[in-house]
């Protein structure tokens, strides 16, 4: 069985920009993005992540999501991880090779301990621990306010609080002091897990993980 490797960080922290790094630099694993997923051979299965993505992250930024119930939020997320976990993580870890993903389910849970809601935050904790476990979790150090500089003008009110606040507020300020919030309760989170974390910077991250790929490939 190979590994499975999760990259976190909060928005803007840099997971695409390393996981596409990662993808030219490394045959040591298989490196997936949910905003570029490869063909599983499985095209039925394959319309239905692209629509559950669709519907989870693809949505029109006009659109008030924050309304909906955070248990709709909760249940939909933990779909798309389990059907995407099933249909393109679990056969390559079974083959002998390691995965590195852009992200599990630990900013949305971080961002739901923001709450307030404990029924919501023990019932995420339920859900969400039922979920395949990475092995190894990579978190990616970027300051909030790199973060802020870098999603200007591209970010959703869901990056600013709207989930908290219910405003549709995309201010510098609201993004940085929000995600602010969400590293530091994404951190409690990885502290508490099992599997080892390893802090990368985002701009060496792409060696970093590599070199920790290749430790773990090695005899």
């Amino acid at each position: 069985m190979g590994e499975f490797w999760v990259v976190e960080g909060i928005d803007g922290a840099g997971k695409s920009h390393l996981l596409s790094r990662l993808t030219d630099s490394t045959r040591e694993a298989v490196v997936l993005r949910k905003d570029t997923l490869p063909t599983s051979g499985d095209p039925r299965a394959d319309e239905r992540l692209s629509a559950m993505h669709r519907l989870t992250w693809g949505y029109d930024h006009a659109e008030p999501v924050w309304h909906y119930p955070d248990r709709y939020w909760l249940h939909t997320l933990a779909c798309w991880y389990e059907l995407f976990h099933h249909v393109h993580v679990a056969p390559a870890l079974s083959s002998g090779r390691s995965v590195v993903v852009d992200g599990w389910h630990f900013k949305h849970q971080a961002r739901m301990a923001l709450s307030g809601d404990e029924r919501l935050q023990d019932l995420a904790a339920r859900v969400f621990s039922a979920l395949p476990q990475p092995d190894h979790i990579a978190k990616l150090s970027t300051p909030a306010h790199l973060a802020a500089a870098r999603r200007h003008g591209n970010s959703k009110p869901s990056e600013h609080g709207a989930f908290v606040t219910g405003e549709a507020t995309t201010s510098a300020r609201s993004f940085t002091d929000y995600q602010t919030r969400t590293d530091l309760a994404l951190g409690s989170l990885l502290t508490a897990h099992p599997a080892p974390v390893h802090t990368v910077d985002s701009g060496s991250g792409a060696e970093h993980l590599l070199s920790l790929l290749h430790k773990k490939a090695a005899p």
